[in-house]
């Protein structure tokens, strides 16, 4: 009797919480995707590019709310003599989250979320750059691998949804056409840049997990017909930075009182010399923490650092690079758990 009373209270329980549903049985119809849309807007004149997800369907959905999870897929416009090379721009494994653990957010219907992003971010190699031009057909890819139905999933059901629709792991957008091309960094070179026999040059990109000691080679460009004598020095150098929270000063312009001789040195004519530096020098704490794209343009000033007081000819001018250095920071520098998300 004790094991009846048991047995009725058992399945009471398993009603009650809803447990009791049956499980699915061999041959049943698999429930369908959810009515989740993703599309892509390029933005004009090298500004952000915009991604949405939209729930179109009558049920609440859960998706990863994190930009992390995008790919996007370049498809150059065929010339007709030969196949496209299809580039494919995703962010290496250490960057991009494996679950959506902080990032979870549920859509209901009729609502979306959004975000803004770089695509050089993404597109950072050389191949992928040299895609993004115009033509150039790109389909967005946001989630994980489509391979395989177990989680995590781009959409998941939650609430009145599950048991209606099942997850699935990433969302594919209709392609757009790139109506120009995405530049990669504009030039920096002042007007009259062409009348300066010195100029500056630096390696065109870098790539960084974390900011943590940054630096790069500066090499300085003598232009002239006849060699130059100049304080070529790190501490000569100042950086101009543009990152995702905007400009950073580092370093000053230096005054030389008491000029050393051995300091100085000669570039010949049309000859280089290079130095290497390191912007945690000369660079406020926490310039390069957040993960994005930094655009960094060395700026050489000797204006206060004539040698003719030792009777040194020295040149005692200024010279900008013409183009910066474009570095991408992945990850920030101390973990920490993406913004809380939110719907449009």
């Amino acid at each position: 009797m004790n094991d009846v009373i048991f047995g009725v209270a058992l399945a009471s329980m398993l009603v009650a919480s809803g447990a009791s549903a049956a499980p699915k049985k061999a041959g049943e119809p698999a429930l369908p995707s959810p009515a989740v849309k993703l599309t892509l807007a390029a933005g004009p004149g090298g500004s952000p590019w915009r991604i949405q997800i939209v729930n179109e369907g009558q049920v609440p959905v859960r998706i990863p709310a994190d930009v992390r999870l995008l790919g996007l897929e370049l498809t150059p416009a065929s010339d007709g003599k030969k196949k496209p090379v299809v580039a494919k721009c995703t962010l290496p494994d250490d960057s991009r989250p494996a679950s959506d653990e902080g990032s979870e957010l549920v859509v209901p219907p009729t609502k979306s979320w959004s975000a803004t992003f770089d695509p050089l971010f993404y597109c950072f190699g050389a191949k992928e750059r040299a895609a993004l031009v115009a033509g150039t057909s790109v389909r967005a890819r946001f989630g994980w691998t489509a391979s395989g139905t177990k989680p995590p999933y781009a959409v998941a059901p939650v609430g009145a949804g599950v048991g209606k629709v099942t997850g699935v792991r990433s969302l594919d957008a209709d392609p757009v056409i790139l109506a120009e091309t995405v530049p990669l960094a504009p030039s920096t070179a002042p007007d009259d840049a062409g009348e300066n026999p010195v100029s500056l040059t630096v390696p065109e990109t870098m790539d960084a997990a974390r900011g943590i000691e940054l630096g790069t080679t500066v090499t300085l460009v003598n232009g002239d017909t006849h060699a130059l004598t100049v304080l070529y020095r790190p501490e000569m150098l100042l950086f101009r930075v543009v990152g995702p929270a905007g400009g950073v000063a580092c370093g000053f312009t230096r005054q030389v009182l008491s000029p050393i001789r051995e300091l100085y040195g000669t570039v010949p004519a049309h000859g280089k010399s290079s130095i290497g530096v390191l912007f945690g020098v000369t660079c406020p704490a926490g310039t390069f923490d957040e993960p994005g794209l930094y655009r960094v343009t060395p700026k050489l000033d000797l204006t206060g650092a004539s040698g003719r007081s030792i009777g040194l000819k020295t040149w005692d001018g200024a010279a900008i690079a013409r183009k910066p250095l474009v570095v991408r920071v992945r990850n920030p520098r101390r973990p920490a758990l993406p913004p809380k998300p939110a719907l449009d």
